[in-house]
């Protein structure tokens, strides 16, 4: 009985309808669950804003080629009431043999499918604070985008400079003026890097990709007579307003916080170069 089963769902699979039908589907999921990232504003939390452009192609793409397999299923349909009755045998006498080598298959179809599936039911998140256990912050890995960051921090004033910003500038060698104000957001990482700063204000840099997220943070003290009633807890976001402190060597000037308050995590939590 089960070997019945086996033969009539193998036959059924081996149909061109079939075949079309499931091809198609899964072209059009894949549409949709980039479509749903893109209406979502969920897209950047796996690629660079450069690339949006490239997620709309695909998108339209994948929807026109998933919907073009509505005629190939019309087609097969046709084909298929040509030759009933006639059987195996009307492909012998005319030389006509169907090639199943790009055939696709019930296993196939639940591995491809799955991937889109989860997508859709599992909300994304960005990268946080557990994703720094496999990275370092620092800016020694910005090198590739220092050119177009350089620029940017010369017309932006001190106060409108991000996290990245200020990590690039000193990077370069430039040193806080005593007039420079910060106004930086970004989420707290309580490590113990040096023992002038109480936590890391940090934010992940996309160049590409999720994959290729680089970390980088200012060291954060809470300056003298700055009251926080809350507890600072590693991950929450916060906003810091301050100035740095004196620095020496190739460490990062200290952000001596003089104003801090708890923000709500932007919807775009990355930063780029």
């Amino acid at each position: 009985m089960a070997q019945d089963s086996a033969s009539v769902t193998g036959r059924l699979l081996r149909l061109p309808r079939v075949q079309a039908a499931l091809k198609g589907l899964l072209l059009l999921g894949m549409g949709v669950f980039l479509f749903t990232r893109i209406t979502s504003g969920t897209l950047n939390y796996y690629i660079s804003q450069r690339f949006d452009w490239l997620t709309v192609a695909a998108v339209i793409g994948l929807m026109v080629v998933g919907a073009s397999y509505r005629y190939l299923l019309q087609e097969s349909g046709q084909e298929s009431s040509g030759r009933d009755g006639a059987g195996e045998d009307h492909n012998d006498r005319h030389g006509h043999h169907h090639d199943h080598s790009h055939s696709l298959g019930w296993l196939g179809f639940l591995l491809i499918s799955l991937p889109i599936l989860l997508g859709l039911l599992v909300p994304p998140k960005p990268l946080g604070v557990a994703a720094l256990q496999n990275r370092e912050i620092s800016a020694g890995g910005l090198d590739s985008v220092l050119p177009a960051a350089a620029r940017s921090t010369q017309v932006r004033e001190s106060s409108e400079r991000t996290i990245l910003d200020w990590v690039l500038a000193f990077h370069q060698g430039e040193r806080p003026a005593e007039t420079d104000t910060a106004d930086v957001v970004g989420f707290i990482y309580l490590d113990n890097a040096t023992e002038k700063a109480q936590f890391t204000l940090t934010r992940f840099v996309v160049g590409c990709c999720a994959a290729d997220a680089m970390a980088v943070g200012l060291p954060v003290s809470l300056g003298a007579g700055l009251t926080f009633e809350e507890a600072l807890e590693e991950g929450q976001w916060v906003r810091v307003v301050g100035r740095f402190g004196a620095s020496t060597g190739i460490e990062l000037p200290v952000l001596m916080a003089e104003q801090l308050e708890v923000v709500a995590e932007p919807n775009q939590p990355y930063l780029y170069p």
